[in-house]
């Protein structure tokens, strides 16, 4: 045995713990999220700025190519502001450049033909929050389950984290 030999493996298991020691445990949900100060400008003065993470690029561009019924609204904006948003979106999508393997199980959960709407309704969202009775949607401070920052207060962050979850009351 070479001294290269140990040296490989030290700096192998080093790499590995540094890996292992990053990763995401379930109780921390952080997405990566646009530095475009225009999305949450633009996207969270009316809700959440979801994180791109949470859906597929091609999720993305339907949704930012039908702006004009945006879920029932008008959330038309400036095309130069449309498309940097549009950029970012994909790059940080479920299945773009910076896509953890969190984001790639949500990203492989989806059929590569559909392209959802909505992430609370993806079978990712349902199985973390199975543990809610039904009736927390229809809270008043909640409403919705796309309202992830009424429990959530960091979510226009990108921050899931279990440990700071507060679910309002009745």
């Amino acid at each position: 045995m070479t001294w290269r030999q140990p040296v490989v493996l030290l700096l192998f298991v080093g790499v590995v713990a540094v890996w292992l020691w990053q990763a995401p445990t379930e109780q921390t949900l952080r997405f990566p999220m646009p530095t475009n100060k225009v999305y949450l400008q633009e996207c969270g003065s009316c809700h959440t700025a979801f994180a791109p993470g949470t859906l597929p690029a091609r999720s993305w561009r339907l949704m930012m190519a039908n702006l004009s019924d945006h879920f029932g609204e008008d959330a038309s904006m400036e095309e130069p502001y449309e498309f940097a948003i549009l950029k970012e979106l994909e790059t940080f999508a479920s299945d773009g450049n910076h896509a953890d393997m969190r984001m790639q199980r949500i990203s492989a959960s989806i059929s590569s033909n559909a392209a959802p709407q909505e992430f609370s309704k993806l079978p990712y969202f349902v199985k973390l929050h199975d543990e809610l009775a039904p009736n927390v949607w229809q809270r008043k401070k909640v409403g919705v389950a796309s309202n992830c920052i009424a429990c959530h207060s960091r979510a226009n962050e990108g921050r899931y984290d279990e440990l700071e979850v507060r679910i309002p009351a009745g």
